[in-house]
């Protein structure tokens, strides 16, 4: 037979060595074996075809870059522990038929371990997408095509010089070209050195003497998730807190099932909390039957405790925790504990409350300590999960295998989402949905005793349990992955299309290049920033005719037949149709146009129970990665195109008012808010500090305005006579922090005295929306040359509506 496997083996000991390097020479398929040592070995006697290489650590690249230096057969074993390994019957030949598959990189199978002198079977899991913690079981055996190999190496090699991740690297980039395949075959024996119990073991990965180890595994894992199209950006949305009307600030919420031993000691732990609100304790008592329940009902003159018995038999503990925050009493925050553990202090629940209120989030998690059953701290004491940032925690859950507790939740927001009903990995489930789009607030301070004792569920768990456990958690992991890879497909769907027009379309590509180069001057005015832009492409728009005969004598630009060959259009369909383009002339990167397929007026106003810019800032949302938002050019107020109805939209984030929109509401004066028996909150604000005035509407959660107070407000500015609407510019937008915007710039001159002045006099600045949001625009150098503050702030004073 040929020899088609090159073998990797790391040295612990010539005893070692010696064993296993029988096992595999007997082996008729094996080329040549290699030791890996971690430390220079002395001169050893080395039986034939087998050699040492140099030292290196066990994952580290330059480990894996001598596995590809020498591996010239078509399949290579790396052993990946130092202990004795025994083959089955024909082992490697069963590995070299599963990987004769085209699409098979990597093959691992079920095995037998020998655990004190007893071997026992010791079966492992399907690898899947979401198979992404680092600490996935696959037995100390791999076996690897050569080619897929190499190619992971290469790749994993141009990344970094991982010193302690090069492997956990090695099988993420395999998984993305080639299937990592379970043999469910017991193909060899390895004997067990790790003898500790699964509750001891599962807190490995927060010691903090790992914590370098992780630092590092989470820059492998970010990669990857980018690499596979899973990645979110930073930015999580908060929430609005205000939502609902609640009895209580906070329920403290316990599923219990038989635990008499330490139901008492949790509830007291509850009602010994010190808060400024009122708060209770919802105790879903899932059928005890060992005399919880007698405890429970001991406390049944206490109105803070609630004490719910399920009708239903098929609960577990996330089916217990729906239940509880269903329950009409459930507080406006759920907080967790687990019946056999305790807070830490009486300030938990208040410290909790106040982190939601500080943050805007929607979920919070704290710290905990690690004790015995008689609250003696064990190892590793203190888990506080600081592998979680505010940047990528959102990303790095999906490696990790626990968030942390206690966990508390914004009920309206639990209450949409569920708990699913498991009673193991319930918890995890809920950490990456919310961390999917909403904030979570971290507390690193011990919050909260997590007892271990021989009651506990996960104490000394089969192998079987485990990987029940362990396949769960990676199902939800695949569905997370999945899902987050949909809402970036649906986003970059946006983003693909403008680089394939400005790919084909050489003005747009042009003028969208010179953005690159082009100057600008920043302007301090009384607090607020504006930015003077010179930008000779914008003097189509800025010279632009609209006067009634000019705009009948061309042909409109937005209706569909007129658009340029070059020009592709993506077709929003919502009560009327749209079209959405690129802009040729663009002020800001990837600068859109929306337009009515119909060529009507362009007035707004009369569309404003249609709610047109919230369900665009929802589409807009959903086809492009970077948030946009949207514009409204009145007819008298920046429009080139006044007789065909139309919006603009560009990147939030290069907008000037958006950038300083927090120290702005700071100031507003609130006006108005309406609440509606949907949990919506409408809220008005005037802001003053602005260069000009501007006018807010927020809704918390819909991408909605009440038509009422919109039309309330623009009642209340002056129609021009011929108009048919109020002049003004609008911007809409999904605000993270607060949630739905539309901001009203009111009007009242179309140009100011200036761009109709002689001479040197006379500066071409025709205010648009993106003007009146703090970006001027001047086609013309000499004019961008000799702007200054008071020509700035006489355009504002002139053009603005003042009341």
């Amino acid at each position: 037979m040929n020899k088609t496997i090159t073998c990797f083996i790391p040295y612990g000991s010539e005893n070692q060595i010696n064993k296993t390097i029988r096992h595999l020479q007997e082996c008729s398929t094996v080329d040549r074996i290699f030791l890996l040592p971690t430390s220079p070995v002395p001169n050893l006697s080395l039986p034939d075809k087998c050699y040492i290489l140099p030292s290196s650590a066990p994952e580290s690249v330059e480990r894996y870059k001598q596995v590809a230096l020498y591996a010239n057969t078509p399949f290579t074993l790396i052993c990946t522990q130092v202990q004795d390994l025994e083959f089955g019957y024909m082992a490697l030949e069963r590995m070299c038929d599963y990987l004769s598959a085209p699409q098979c990189s990597m093959v691992y199978a079920d095995h037998y371990k020998t655990i004190k002198g007893e071997r026992t079977p010791h079966p492992v899991i399907d690898y899947q997408l979401g198979s992404v913690r680092d600490d996935f079981d696959f037995g100390s055996l791999l076996m690897f095509r050569t080619d897929y190999l190499k190619r992971a190496i290469n790749k994993i090699e141009a990344e970094k010089e991982y010193q302690y991740s090069a492997l956990y690297a090695l099988r993420l980039a395999l998984s993305r070209y080639g299937e990592l395949t379970h043999i469910r075959e017991f193909l060899y024996t390895e004997t067990e050195i790790d003898l500790r119990k699964s509750g001891e073991k599962q807190f490995d990965y927060v010691d903090p003497r790992n914590r370098q180890v992780q630092i590092e595994r989470e820059e492998v894992f970010t990669r990857h998730l980018k690499k596979i199209g899973a990645y979110l950006k930073p930015g999580m949305m908060t929430v609005d807190l205000k939502e609902g009307e609640f009895s209580h600030e906070a329920s403290i919420i316990i599923p219990v099932r038989n635990r008499a031993r330490t139901i008492n000691d949790a509830i007291r732990s509850v009602l010994e909390q010190e808060t400024s609100f009122p708060f209770n304790l919802i105790i879903i008592d899932n059928h005890s039957t060992d005399g919880t329940s007698e405890i429970i009902e001991q406390y049944k003159n206490d109105n803070r405790v609630i004490h719910l018995i399920p009708e239903r038999t098929d609960l577990g503990i996330g089916g217990c925790w729906n239940l509880g925050i269903n329950h009409p009493q459930c507080g406006r925050f759920a907080i967790q504990l687990d019946s056999d553990d305790l807070y830490s202090s009486p300030h938990t629940v208040q410290t909790i409350v106040d982190k939601f209120y500080k943050e805007q989030c929607a979920m919070v998690i704290g710290s905990y300590r690690m004790t015995d059953f008689t609250l003696q701290t064990l190892p590793p004491g203190v888990i506080d999960h600081k592998e979680w940032t505010d940047e990528n925690g959102h990303n790095n859950a999906l490696r990790i295998n626990g968030l942390g507790a206690p966990r508390a939740f914004f009920t309206p927001l639990l209450r949409k989402i569920r708990v699913p009903n498991t009673s193991y990995g319930e918890d995890y489930a809920l950490g990456l949905a919310f961390s999917r789009q909403y904030r979570i607030g971290r507390i690193y301070d011990v919050l909260y005793l997590c007892r271990r004792w021989e009651g506990n569920s996960d104490a000394a768990l089969s192998i079987e349990k485990i990987n029940q456990n362990n396949n769960y958690k990676d199902s939800l992991r695949t569905l997370e992955i999945k899902l987050r890879q949909a809402m970036n497909k649906k986003r970059q769907a946006g983003d693909l299309f403008i680089e394939n027009q400005l790919a084909k379309w050489q003005t747009a590509r042009t003028n969208h290049e010179a953005l690159n180069q082009i100057e600008t001057r920043r302007f301090e005015l009384a607090g607020n920033t504006i930015t003077v832009q010179f930008n000779p492409a914008r003097a189509v728009s800025t010279c632009a005719k609209v006067d009634k005969s000019s705009i009948e004598a061309r042909k409109c630009f937005l209706c569909p037949e007129n658009k340029p060959n070059e020009q592709d259009e993506i077709i929003i369909s919502l009560d009327e149709p749209f079209s959405l383009r690129i802009n040729p002339y663009p002020i800001l990167p990837g600068h859109l146009t929306i337009s009515s397929l119909k060529h009507q007026d362009q007035v707004l106003a009369d569309k404003t129970i249609r709610q047109l810019p919230g369900k665009l800032i929802s589409w807009l949302e959903e086809y492009f990665a970077s948030g946009y938002v949207l514009f409204y050019n009145g007819a008298k107020c920046g429009a080139s195109a006044p007789d065909h109805f139309h919006f603009q939209a560009v990147k939030q984030s290069d907008v000037p008012v958006i950038q300083q929109w927090e120290r702005l509401m700071e100031t507003a004066v609130r006006e108005k808010e309406i609440k509606t028996e949907n949990g919506n909150t409408y809220s008005s604000f005037q802001i003053t500090s602005y260069i000009c005035p501007i006018q807010v509407f927020i809704c918390n959660h819909s991408a909605d305005i009440l038509p009422e107070m919109i039309n309330q407000y623009l009642e209340s500015l002056p129609l021009h006579e011929g108009e048919s609407e109020p002049r003004y510019n609008l911007f809409a937008w999904q605000d993270k922090q607060r949630g739905f915007t539309m901001a009203y710039f009111p009007r009242e001159e179309h140009r100011p005295a200036c761009y109709t002045a002689t001479g040197g006099e006379q500066l071409l600045v025709s205010p648009g929306a993106l003007d009146m949001a703090g970006l001027l625009v001047t086609p013309r150098k000499e004019d961008f040359d000799k702007i200054i503050e008071s020509d700035i702030t006489q355009i504002y004073k002139e053009v603005a509506y003042h009341n």
